[in-house]
């Protein structure tokens, strides 16, 4: 790839969006692109809409006014396929080193055609994690689609800043979160959920037709055929309690989950939510162990330090001390042995999450470009605490303040 320029230099900026919805377009894409359009040369490159994704007449009637911005648009047969693996994908990569770009910013799963493009290629993916849980728009930028939990290589006198930032935060949410005496006893009640055996919590992920990151996953077999098998396999040893996928509760035909959990005695299916809090979370606090794959929700595994199994052709951090393989899992579950995540790596990866990586698309201080080009910078983290400190004032206004 070829060096990037300092980002208050003027850049061509190429924004490749074959996997764009409209809530992605309109509450971070197109703030992004308008913010980068007033000092940069941009151009978006994008198909037609097709299975939920692409950009249609409402997208592009909302930028009629950016008059500088260069739009190409992908309308050929084989247009879905750019989704995945483009059938054409040395015309594309041409196409695209024609365009020269210094910067791209890209929301696709195809992550192993765009690094061939010229310039500084990124991601963009999502930046809201639970429990801290910032607005939806949040986002961050990463080279592959679910490398979780990595650290950047910082000094111990960064780590240690990062850490102190954020430690009144934490511990407050620790405070918050933490179960109520006899809180369990009365929820497994509640969900028929036996309490002489491991509890194991299965966060489903996203089954909508428009999430093309479930072409990465190593289990591809529908959530339903899921929990099916883990059922047969845990048997009597364990009890299995799934939690959906909000975007699943909202468009996903529910029957066959229901239908085959029903038909399961080690199964459970929780709830969206449980009294205030969402599910997932609510029960994390609980489980003796979680099956992430490649959900979000390792975040919670970290958070609450349960012993997380992971199978995926991403990277992990080595402080969440995952397992691999679902036997040795099983077995030290079982045994009350399982390994957990490092509890001060856990704050030190929530603070760099947050205070580092995370961009507000509509935040004037918040320049996605500078993020590529120093994606380390201890330079912005004050900015970073005093955005926390106005998007979730409960948990970080006092931060701020001492920090300002």
């Amino acid at each position: 790839m070829s060096p990037l320029p300092h980002a208050e230099q003027r850049q061509r900026v190429l924004f490749y969006l074959p996997m764009i919805t409209n809530w992605w377009f309109v509450h971070i894409v197109e703030p992004l692109i308008r913010r980068v359009a007033e000092q940069h040369e941009v151009h978006v490159l994008a198909p037609v809409p097709w299975r939920g994704t692409g950009l249609g007449p409402e997208e592009l009637g909302r930028c009629t006014d950016l008059s500088d911005v260069h739009w190409y648009m992908m309308d050929g047969a084989d247009h879905p396929s750019t989704r995945t693996v483009p059938e054409d994908a040395e015309g594309l990569i041409a196409f695209v080193r024609g365009l020269a770009p210094d910067v791209v910013l890209c929301r696709t799963a195809d992550h192993a055609t765009v690094q061939h493009f010229p310039g500084s290629v990124r991601l963009l993916m999502e930046g809201r994690y639970e429990p801290f849980a910032p607005p939806p728009r949040w986002l961050q930028l990463a080279g592959r689609p679910h490398d979780h939990g990595l650290l950047a290589p910082m000094a111990a006198a960064e780590a240690a800043r990062l850490k102190a930032m954020i430690a009144p935060a934490w511990e407050r949410l620790q405070r918050r979160l933490a179960p109520a005496p006899g809180e369990r006893e009365a929820l497994f009640a509640r969900f028929g959920i036996a309490a002489d055996r491991p509890v194991l919590l299965l966060p489903l992920e996203c089954e909508t037709d428009d999430n093309f990151f479930a072409m990465h996953r190593l289990v591809t077999r529908p959530n339903s055929s899921l929990v099916s098998a883990l059922s047969a396999q845990l048997g009597d040893r364990f009890t299995l309690v799934a939690s959906n996928h909000p975007l699943n509760d909202a468009h996903v035909d529910a029957a066959s989950l229901i239908e085959t959990v029903g038909a399961c005695d080690n199964v459970v299916l929780l709830p969206p939510r449980i009294g205030m809090l969402p599910a997932t979370l609510a029960m994390a606090r609980h489980a003796d162990g979680m099956m992430v794959g490649d959900s979000k929700t390792f975040a919670l595994a970290a958070f609450f330090g349960v012993p997380m199994q992971r199978e995926t052709r991403f990277a992990t951090g080595d402080w969440l001390q995952p397992y691999r393989a679902m036997a040795p899992f099983l077995e030290d579950i079982a045994a009350g042995t399982a390994r957990r995540p490092d509890p001060e790596q856990a704050r030190l990866w929530f603070a760099q999450y947050l205070l580092n990586d995370a961009i507000d698309p509509l935040a004037r201080d918040d320049d996605v470009l500078a993020h590529v080009a120093r994606p380390f910078d201890p330079d912005r983290w004050d900015a970073a605490l005093a955005r926390l400190a106005q998007t979730l004032p409960a948990l970080f206004a006092d931060e701020a303040q001492a920090s300002g």
